[in-house]
């Protein structure tokens, strides 16, 4: 039975190094995939944003998601790697664990974050959150370090 993995993805280079090591993966033990993606309104809510601006800037959004999304499954298209899409709103740290915690998933799979540590400390990151409030296990890739 194969492994049912939660990938979060959205188009940056974490994404990306992200989806080559399921690729990898799914040579050891056979894998499905879900790739999630949550578009971000946490970022413009509370701010005072003209309503019909706000659904413009979401909906610039959720196409940005989309095409991240697209991009991702041919990856795991051409890798044959059984694979389903899920594209939601709202905070992405929460959504993601509860995702991962309601869905049944065996793991959740992401790259470390790109932010600097000081970046991390001041703002949080998607990554940490993930790793510390979720109760399904994190696999977290790191980036190659180049010399």
């Amino acid at each position: 039975m194969p492994a049912r993995i939660l990938l979060p993805v959205d188009g940056a280079r974490n994404s990306k190094t992200a989806e080559a090591y399921a690729v990898k993966l799914n040579e050891l033990m056979p894998l499905t995939v879900t790739l999630f993606n949550v578009v971000n309104t946490k970022d413009i809510d509370g701010h005072g944003i003209d309503p019909s601006l706000k659904e413009s800037i979401i909906d610039t959004k959720r196409r940005y998601s989309e095409r991240a999304m697209a991009e991702a499954a041919e990856t795991f298209k051409k890798a044959g790697i059984e694979y389903q899409k899920k594209l939601t709103s709202g905070d992405p740290s929460s959504l993601i664990c509860y995702e991962a915690q309601n869905g049944g998933y065996d793991m959740i799979l992401m790259a470390e974050s790109g932010r600097t540590d000081f970046q991390d400390w001041y703002m949080g990151s998607v990554t940490n959150y993930v790793l510390y409030k979720c109760r399904v296990p994190v696999l977290l890739v790191k980036h190659e370090r180049k010399p």
